[in-house]
Parts: structure tokens; C-alpha cells; sequence
């Protein structure tokens, strides 16, 4: 009697594993750049972390220009707050001298200004400011 011999199924060969392709140089440019921006702000919150300028607010205001508005005169004008703290409830005062006349005033409100940055707003007159002469002044804040 002859003997029968099994066999085992032949097991596949294991591939070799193929080398991955070298990483394109687009990727490694986009990962240099996205760190680079990463770095970046980190750096820029820490310097104005621990060189913040502590000075209160300082509000400046000027006139940028006057035109007519319907029946009386608009004053634009800007309110720039130059010191190191931000500054709500800003209340600027434009008056107006003409002469004898008793001086016109006017007023307008900034609900905030961020420190180093400036705000538009306008005040209003009856008459030209051109024909007489303006100050503007910032008559106080509250702080935010």
C-alpha cells in the first residue's frame, strides 16, 4: 500500500514591503510655512503679553473734514486713542465760536476705542464751522 502524503497548501510568498516615495518637496514647503506661522504668533502674543504699554487711555481728536448736511454742517471727525489702554464710552465735544454769538456746541458718544487705533464719527452744527473756530476735545471714558 502506498502511503498518501498530504500537503500542506503552499503558503504565499510575503512581498517585500515596497520603500515609500520620498515625501514631495510641496508638502515639506507647506509644513515649513505652517510652522513657520505657528512660531510666529506664539511670538506675537508673548511680546504684547509682556511688553504691554500699562498707560491709560489717551484720546486725541480731530477734525478730517466739514460739509454740508442738510439744513446745518457735519464735522467728521476722528478720535485716536495713542495711550496703552482701550477706552469705552467715549464722549467728545465740538464747540463752535462765531464772534459775540454764544458758542454752539455739539457731541458724539464712541462705545469703544481699542488702545493704539482710532474711530470715525461726526458732529453736527447749525452753522459753518469754517466761519468761526472749532475745538474738539474728549471730555472723558469709562474703561471697558
Amino acid at each position: 500500500m502506498a502511503k498518501t502524503v498530504r500537503r500542506a497548501p503552499a503558503k504565499p510568498a510575503k512581498p517585500t514591503p515596497a520603500k515609500p516615495p520620498p515625501t514631495p518637496l510641496v508638502e515639506w514647503l507647506a509644513a515649513g510655512v505652517g510652522l513657520f506661522l505657528v512660531v510666529a504668533t506664539i511670538l506675537l502674543i508673548a511680546s504684547e503679553a509682556f511688553m504691554a504699554d500699562p498707560s491709560p487711555p489717551q484720546v486725541e481728536v480731530r477734525a478730517l473734514e466739514i460739509r454740508s448736511s442738510g439744513p446745518g454742517f457735519l464735522v467728521v471727525v476722528e478720535a485716536r486713542n495713542v495711550g496703552g489702554s482701550p477706552a469705552a464710552g467715549v464722549l467728545v465735544e465740538g464747540e463752535l465760536e462765531r464772534g459775540d454769538a454764544p458758542p454752539e456746541t455739539a457731541e458724539a458718544s464712541f462705545d469703544f476705542i481699542p488702545d493704539h487705533s482710532a474711530r470715525r464719527g461726526g458732529l453736527f452744527f447749525e452753522t459753518d464751522p469754517r466761519q468761526g473756530r472749532l475745538s474738539l476735545r474728549a471730555k472723558g471714558y469709562s474703561e471697558p
